[in-house]
């Protein structure tokens, strides 16, 4: 029961870092489409678009000292 308890807390956690990722991005997203030229659009878009799964692994190779 306790183990139990423990994955669910856990799971929950690591759900609400990619959640509160995800509206980041959005938010980070939704600032690009303020930029005044399309070029600046879509170098912003494209810097934001990271997926919070991507970002953990490259997040988790820098912290190993590895290239991405």
């Amino acid at each position: 029961m306790r183990a139990a308890l423990l994955t669910l807390i856990a799971a929950t956690s690591l759900s609400g870092c990619s959640l509160l990722y995800d509206i980041g991005q959005q938010q980070a997203l939704e600032s690009c489409d303020r930029a005044a030229t399309s070029q600046d659009r879509s170098a912003c878009r494209k810097a934001n678009s990271q997926s919070y799964e991507d970002y953990e692994k490259r997040r988790q190779a820098a912290k190993e000292g590895k290239a991405p």
